[in-house]
């Protein structure tokens, strides 16, 4: 009997013993590897949809891959500096306007994959580095300017393709209050909102000579005047909406597509959300005017761009994912809701209502296209300062002299940060 139960003990322990010999042998834990994607687009964005339904596409091709996509928060910026310092990256992220000058240290080079060859010229200075690599896969080009509602241009009789200087451009927002409209929309709900009216003037109003004083950490608070004299001059006049301090992102984008509003300094994909409170809203883009040049602009930059870790642990799936985004249908998901234009050449651009005017202004070369001026000359964080500098003289509370010497003060604390 005894020794029937100790070959019984035997043959149980060989069993468990080539069980764990199996499972210490396969090198690999059970189910699908997980590729941590930090989108940084808020919840119900069109983009964050299309960004969900691409995963969901590409994880039922690729069943050993789950892509587990992470929402934007109101400190995108920070939650990915945060992961960064703590050498804990996320596998993937949007670059959010800073993937060759901020992230190029962190991410994999791409200049390789084999729909690099499709990325348009248009985004060389942007996008590219002085060896010609590159960090991300755009989805499209930003190129921002002066929003604006038509139906409230054609009722007080403007002519778009007229305003082509600041002394145009102040007459047209006279008459649009003459008329009854609100000129210009703004709100401190988003720091984005007052921080693009800064951004969008200020390459028009520092010369060359100016812009390299500033990348070599010289600020001049009286050419930085010129900007913030401009916005209170605005506000002296009353152009801007009456309810500045309480007005929602929600609430511009629906007196933009109440045709209450006449003008809005914010990026073409925000024609998305206006264009849901009312499809027949009719928009359109135009340059900014510019104090040291005869030719107006418009600010560009990346927009929708993704990149992958150097150090992630999961690179290959994380790059396998990139390219199938980067397919011409699935691309083409992405574009369409940016209306913007694309940034790969097989990929149609998809700029909806903005395509007559773009074509104006940008197809046809009347106004020239300059790198989003926080991003070129100032040291990172600037922007924030931007906005808040605005922001407090549309309230009242800063002069324009006060706002340049914060925004001044600012410059210097940051840049010593980056020399040190």
């Amino acid at each position: 009997m005894m020794r029937k139960v100790k070959s019984i003990a035997a043959i149980i322990c060989c069993a468990l013993s080539l069980t764990s010999l199996a499972a210490c042998g396969s090198g690999k834990s059970e189910g699908p590897t997980t590729v941590e994607f930090m989108s940084m687009q808020a919840i119900g964005s069109p983009r964050l949809k299309a960004i969900q339904s691409l995963s969901k596409k590409f994880e039922q091709q690729n069943p050993n891959i789950k892509i587990k996509v992470i929402t934007g928060t109101n400190t995108n910026e920070n939650d990915i500096k945060v992961r960064l310092a703590g050498h804990n990256p996320p596998d993937m992220w949007s670059t959010h306007g800073w993937s060759r000058d901020r992230y190029g240290n962190f991410l994999e080079p791409l200049q390789n994959r084999p729909w690099a060859k499709q990325m348009k010229p248009l985004g060389d200075d942007i996008f590219k580095d002085s060896k010609g690599n590159f960090y991300a896969l755009p989805v499209d080009i930003q190129i921002s300017g002066i929003m604006f509602n038509k139906t409230v241009l054609d009722k007080v009789g403007l002519d778009y393709r007229t305003i082509t200087s600041w002394e145009a451009f102040d007459d047209a927002l006279a008459k649009v209050k003459e008329a009854g409209f609100t000129p210009l929309l703004a709100s401190p709900k988003d720091g984005g909102i007052d921080g693009d009216i800064a951004d969008y003037i200020l390459p028009g109003v520092y010369s060359d000579k100016e812009k390299k004083d500033l990348k070599a950490g010289k600020f001049d608070s009286k050419v930085y005047e010129k900007m913030t004299s401009k916005v209170k001059k605005w506000v002296d006049a009353g152009y801007f909406n009456v309810d500045y301090t309480s007005a929602s992102p929600d609430d511009l984008a629906r007196a933009m597509a109440s045709d209450s509003a006449a003008f809005y300094m914010r990026a073409n994909s925000y024609g998305q959300l206006i264009s849901s409170f009312n499809p027949n809203a009719k928009l359109g883009m135009m340059p900014v005017p510019a104090e040291t040049s005869e030719k107006p602009y418009f600010s560009k930059g990346e927009d929708l761009a993704f990149g992958v870790s150097k150090t992630s642990k999961h690179k290959e799936d994380a790059l396998k994912f990139l390219d199938f985004m980067a397919e011409p249908a699935n691309m083409k998901e992405l574009v369409d809701v940016s209306l913007n234009d694309s940034a790969l050449k097989n990929v149609d651009s998809a700029l909806g209502q903005f395509e007559d005017s773009f074509k104006y202004w940008v197809s046809d070369k009347r106004a020239d296209t300059v790198p989003f001026f926080d991003r070129t000359y100032m040291p990172s964080g600037m922007y924030s300062n931007f906005s808040k500098s605005t922001d407090g003289i549309i309230a009242g509370q800063l002069s324009p002299s006060a706002a340049a010497e914060q925004v001044k003060t600012s410059f210097y604390g940051l840049y010593g940060q980056k020399k040190s």
